[in-house]
């Protein structure tokens, strides 16, 4: 794979710390050699969203979490620009090792982190759970063998840092972050550009990263996300015809970092970096 990457922090560490020790992927049991995936699957997720007036300009995160309360993969969508749109997550909830559910909230204060739902109308963020069980809620639905939730704006806010049961959980992050610096995006200025990062030994999407309107300087971050010493495949588009989702008309890279201790610090100059199409993904 060829591209042309600006200056790589890829550190090597000696070996994995005692909090990444989760056991998120299965890999145990579903490797039985190094990169060659025995028998998980995964299950396409998209979130649709409706009415979302309150929210236009603010950023929004999806958490896909597991029983344990364990964070397993995100989507971020910085500064939603319209009041309908999706984001197409594909191979991104484990078959196995659930069951699973999907906390979103929105940045309503602009604070740049999850404050809790307690406050005045503009002093708290806004933030929602449904389970990916059944019987599913009423706007989960399994098509086409994925999970679609259809989310009309509402009111109804869950307190993500809650169990299932109410309790209080720690919001600290358990994994390492992704970040990447796009350069050379001044052909696409005023597009919108998505950046995916999948496990390369199983293809599991974990981390998302949408701009929906891209301007210099453009740094797409998701945080915890990443194990260390492991292997990614991150896939860049420039959604052309703003349909929220890749398509043969959209510009697209790939390029392959490993993490370290740290996770992944990158930068990727579209200007010179060689396109490769995203093969078959949404």
């Amino acid at each position: 794979m060829r591209a042309h990457l600006l200056p790589l922090l890829l550190l090597a560490v000696t070996s994995c710390t005692a909090s990444l020790d989760l056991d998120r992927f299965r890999k145990e049991e579903a490797k039985t050699s190094t990169n060659v995936v025995a028998s998980v699957t995964y299950i396409d997720f998209r979130f649709i969203a409706r009415s979302m007036l309150p929210h236009v300009g603010e950023d929004m995160e999806l958490r896909l979490v597991d029983k344990a309360n364990t964070v397993q993969g995100k989507a971020v969508y910085a500064n939603v620009n319209r009041t309908e749109f999706k984001i197409e997550c594909p191979k991104f909830v484990p078959k196995s090792g659930g069951p699973f559910r999907v906390d979103f909230w929105a940045d309503h204060n602009f604070s740049g982190k999850y404050d809790g739902i307690v406050g005045g109308i503009n002093d708290k963020d806004h933030a929602w759970r449904r389970e990916l069980v059944e019987p599913y809620p009423e706007d989960v639905q399994i098509v086409d063998g994925g999970f679609v939730l259809n989310f009309l704006h509402d009111t109804a806010f869950v307190d993500i840092f809650t169990d299932l049961e109410g309790n209080a959980i720690s919001g600290e992050e358990e994994l390492l972050p992704f970040q990447l610096s796009l350069k050379g995006i001044e052909a696409y200025t005023e597009k919108s550009i998505e950046v995916r990062v999948a496990d390369k030994g199983s293809g599991r999407l974990v981390g998302l990263h949408r701009r929906s309107v891209v301007r210099a300087p453009y740094v797409a971050e998701v945080t915890g996300v990443l194990d260390s010493q492991t292997p990614y495949e991150v896939s860049v588009f420039v959604d052309a015809d703003a349909n929220d989702e890749y398509g043969p008309g959209d510009p697209s890279w790939k390029v392959e970092l490993v993490s370290s201790e740290i996770g992944i610090v990158a930068d990727l100059d579209l200007a010179t970096a060689a396109q490769a199409p995203l093969g078959d993904v949404r």
